[in-house]
């Protein structure tokens, strides 16, 4: 049996009566043969070793992205395994087990996913039971663990408080996100839509990387990232800028402000 079968008939045993063949929606082996074809597409050849990306961001519009969900991190582990199979049958290496994300994302079509990939020596993906079993229990798929994560975080607050030193802190006024707060460190802060970014903004109209925040003396330089509707300060649109307190800070359909704590 080929590893794309035995996936397949893992992700029909998964997800019986969720999916069908030919049916509306994405189906779980289409995704398996996307992150193949971006593993192969995006090796690095090193003098002893050809190295394939170990993080997998999968990008879905909300209709094909939920059915996944609710079956946890147990299809992301499969689809984990099965590049890891199809990795060693090429005499490819990578520098850790793969990660594999799924993100709900309003901007992509139904039926379609973007696939963004990395290399990161620092993740640690935790399978579960290490051992290879082909009879597993339908109990034992159903195990929580920790990759599986939703993108837009609805529902969820911007995380406000990031240490006890901080004497600033971005409150957005405007906006989806409009009421929360992040704080203000000595350190780079990305934002946008993309999971892995510092402050997650649930803005369609914000790009996936959209802005950066550095501390500078007296102020925050910001710079926009190459983002598709553009960053904006108090009116004027900024590709480079040091920003100060009370400073109105535009991206998307968000407006953020730098505010100092009432406690310092």
């Amino acid at each position: 049996m080929s590893l794309l079968a035995r996936f397949e008939g893992m992700a029909e045993f998964l997800f019986t009566g969720a999916f069908k063949k030919g049916g509306a929606r994405l189906q779980p082996v289409e995704i398996a043969k996307e992150l193949v074809k971006a593993m192969l597409k995006n090796k690095q050849v090193s003098i002893s070793q050809v190295y394939v990306p170990n993080i997998y961001r999968v990008y879905l519009h909300s209709s094909d992205w939920g059915p996944l969900a609710s079956f946890g991190d147990v299809f992301l582990i499969e689809l984990s395994k099965y590049l890891v199979a199809e990795a060693e049958r090429n005499g490819y290496t990578f520098l850790t087990k793969p990660a594999i994300e799924l993100h709900a994302d309003e901007t992509v079509s139904p039926r379609v996913m973007v696939v963004e990939v990395d290399f990161d020596d620092s993740i640690d993906v935790d399978w579960g039971d290490e051992e290879d079993n082909d009879n597993v229990r339908e109990s034992d798929w159903r195990e929580n663990t920790t990759i599986f994560r939703e993108s837009i975080k609805a529902n969820l607050p911007v995380e406000e408080v990031k240490g006890r030193n901080s004497h600033y802190f971005l409150e957005i006024i405007e906006g989806p996100d409009k009421g929360q707060s992040f704080s203000l460190q000595d350190a780079e802060v990305f934002i946008g839509r993309h999971g892995q970014c510092e402050l997650v903004l649930q803005d369609p109209e914000v790009s996936r990387r959209h802005l950066k925040i550095a501390p500078g003396e007296n102020g925050w330089w910001l710079d926009d990232l190459g983002s598709t509707n553009g960053s904006f300060v108090n009116g004027q649109r900024i590709t480079h800028l040091k920003a100060v307190p009370g400073d109105r800070i535009q991206i998307g359909q968000s407006i953020l402000v730098i505010q100092k704590s009432p406690l310092v």
